[in-house]
């Protein structure tokens, strides 16, 4: 009768397409190839924060190395009681098995990657065009993408990187540069980094850095974050990181600090007021520079950052607290704003702080951060997830953002792109049905105490509900229903998906997704058939999609399959059919070559994108080349 009951209130939720949990973890499975987990050294929350692991698992990885000291080999892993070889084989791209070694100068297992990848599109922008009367604005460099970069692990201590990338339009390989080196030891100097880095501290509402699987059906995981310290960064995305110099300390065995500092040039549109002073209108943070305007937009601010964490965790007792604190300047100021903006943060410095603990009360992991900011502006998160019994799990979530809060690096589980002038609380549950079926929803409630983007009135508010029905037969089939009922600002906003994987044989792998969104009197759809074949040295992956959405407002999104190491997600709108051919051979155990080509037809226009990036045209196709190659 109870699993009637739960199946019941899970389909009149409606429901709803994956909106990016599937996707977003997809981006961390590729984050974790390029940079595979040293089973020697990963710790309990760099595997919790990898959505590679259960909880048993976990533990049961933990206590036998605890055991044996040090693994050997790999291998070695066969003899954890929960970590059978079906699951050791889907885990095996993502972890490494290095020894400790004494002497952190000399090379050991080394291994180097070196990545190039261009891609451009064939029709023609705007933008590469000769200039005409009506507009002489033009792109300053050619119409091709392009990155290089390098990821070297010289031993189980040291790791070093760097990247370097542009965008269609700019001139040169090295309009975005960024690289780092990283040491770690079981020493007193756990860790430094020098070069770019981010940090992942408490649940991210003063520092959050890295993945966020943001709300999800994976509930339990959504509403809890794990102290990560700090990362190394190696992204070719242009905004949100530090650079300078990162350590962590490990004072006692129970008492660890982490110190950083850093110093960077911003992107920024500054303006000058009657006295003649410059202030800044706004960051730039899209990273391009390939006009005139946008290249004036360089380096238009500094920005100087130091902080401090200070994680407490008494050897006797399970509870964990963390103390933080980071002061930032900039070199210009940021004047009060108006309207709906006033209550926001005004000024050339900030300090933030915050207070963070995790608690284990018996089944129950508790967890909450109180963040606060020099202008008088407080966040508090706090959250608790619970195994009742090995078949369901709840979790819930509160938080409550002030207008004017801020932090530059804050990324709490939000329904505002920012962490403030919000009210919520998540509540999250799964349920294990039978062996191959389980059931997830969650319900989330908010209030906007004041006015925000486009909406005037205060204490406005909307809630969002999401259940799943997944089906999983190992090595054959998986299958899921997930929908979707989103109401906000009195609009209602229903979207359904229907997903499944069919294996067939070891090298075949056939999907299939439709999907739907509907606001209104709109609605939209997508369906779409991939086939993968996996035959030794070659891989192929193949696409057909068609797309029919009558505006953006009823956009549907879908990881689309690319090279290795990339990830994209792109909005569907409008009416369309779109094919992608991936084609990946490793020719050695050196070099792996990979192409893609992909291309779009709509039949609702004569004229693709807008400005600069204007295509004459229905059709737009896009080329991608990459070579990859290893060194061990």
């Amino acid at each position: 009768m109870k699993t009637i009951l739960l199946l019941l209130c899970s389909f009149t939720t409606f429901a709803q397409i994956p909106t990016q949990e599937e996707e977003e973890k997809q981006s961390s499975f590729d984050y974790y190839l390029a940079n595979p987990l040293n089973i020697n050294l990963v710790t309990e929350t760099e595997l919790q924060s990898s959505l590679l692991f259960s909880s048993e698992q976990i533990t049961d990885f933990l206590a036998f190395r605890k055991q044996i000291g040090t693994f050997q080999s790999i291998l070695e892993l066969q003899t954890i009681p929960s970590w059978d070889l079906d699951f050791l084989r889907r885990t095996q791209d993502y972890l490494i098995c290095t020894p400790i070694n004494p002497s952190w100068w000399k090379p050991n297992s080394s291994l180097h990657q070196i990545l190039f990848k261009t891609d451009w599109t064939t029709e023609t922008k705007k933008g590469f065009t000769e200039p005409d009367v009506r507009s002489k604005v033009r792109y300053v460099g050619d119409r091709t993408n392009q990155t290089l970069r390098y990821r070297g692990q010289l031993n189980t201590n040291l790791r070093i990187g760097f990247l370097l990338q542009k965008d269609a339009g700019e001139k040169d390989l090295s309009d975005f540069s960024s690289g780092f080196m990283e040491f770690k030891s079981k020493g007193f100097l756990e860790k430094i980094i020098l070069g770019d880095f981010i940090n992942q501290w408490g649940q991210g509402l003063v520092q959050s850095g890295g993945f966020a699987l943001g709300k999800s059906f994976e509930s339990i995981k959504a509403t809890q974050k794990f102290n990560l310290g700090g990362l190394a960064y190696s992204s070719s995305v242009e905004y949100g990181y530090y650079r300078g110099i990162n350590t962590t300390l490990k004072i006692t065995e129970f008492l660890r600090m982490q110190v950083f500092a850093s110093y960077r040039n911003l992107d920024a549109t500054t303006s000058t007021d009657s006295t003649g002073n410059k202030y800044l209108r706004s960051r730039v943070e899209d990273g391009f520079h390939r006009t005139s305007s946008e290249i004036s937009h360089i380096d238009a601010m500094q920005e100087k950052t130091a902080g401090a964490n200070l994680i407490y965790s008494p050897l006797r007792f399970p509870l964990v607290i963390q103390f933080n604190a980071v002061l930032t300047e900039w070199s210009l100021p940021k004047l009060v704003g108006m309207g709906y903006k006033q209550p926001e943060w005004s000024g050339k410095s900030l300090k933030n702080y915050s207070v963070n603990f995790q608690y284990p009360v018996r089944n129950i992991r508790l967890v909450g951060e109180f963040a606060y900011s020099d202008n008088q502006q407080f966040s508090i998160l706090q959250s608790g997830a619970t195994s009742i019994s090995k078949k369901m799990d709840l979790s819930y979530l509160f938080r409550s953002y002030s207008a004017g809060y801020f932090s530059p690096k804050s990324n709490g589980l939000s329904e505002n792109s920012e962490n403030l002038n919000e009210i919520g609380l998540f509540l999250g549950h799964g349920y294990q049905l039978s062996k191959r079926f389980k059931l997830s929803s969650y319900f989330d409630y908010y209030r906007f105490p004041g006015p925000k983007y486009q909406v005037n009135e205060s204490n406005t508010s909307g809630w969002e509900i999401l259940s799943r029905l997944q089906f999983e037969k190992r090595k054959a089939m998986r299958l899921f229903i997930q929908g979707k009922w989103t109401r906000k600002e009195a609009k209602d906003l229903i979207q359904a998906s229907l997903d499944g994987h069919y294996l067939a044989l070891k090298s075949w792998d056939f999907h299939f997704r439709a999907m739907a969104s509907n606001l209104g009197s709109e609605i939209g759809y997508l369906l779409l058939q991939d086939i993968k074949w996996d035959q030794g040295k070659w891989n192929l992956q193949g696409r057909f999609a068609f797309i029919d959405s009558p505006t953006y407002d009823t956009r549907l999104y879908a990881y689309e399959p690319g090279v290795p190491y990339s990830f994209l997600l792109p909005a569907y709108s409008g009416k369309a059919i779109k094919t992608n051919l991936v084609i990946a051979f490793q020719y050695n155990r050196e070099i792996q070559l990979a192409a893609k080509w992909a291309r779009i037809s709509y039949s609702d226009r004569t004229e693709i994108g807008s400005g600069l990036d204007l295509i004459s045209g229905d059709t737009k196709t896009d080329i991608t080349l990459q070579l990859l190659y290893k060194m061990h």
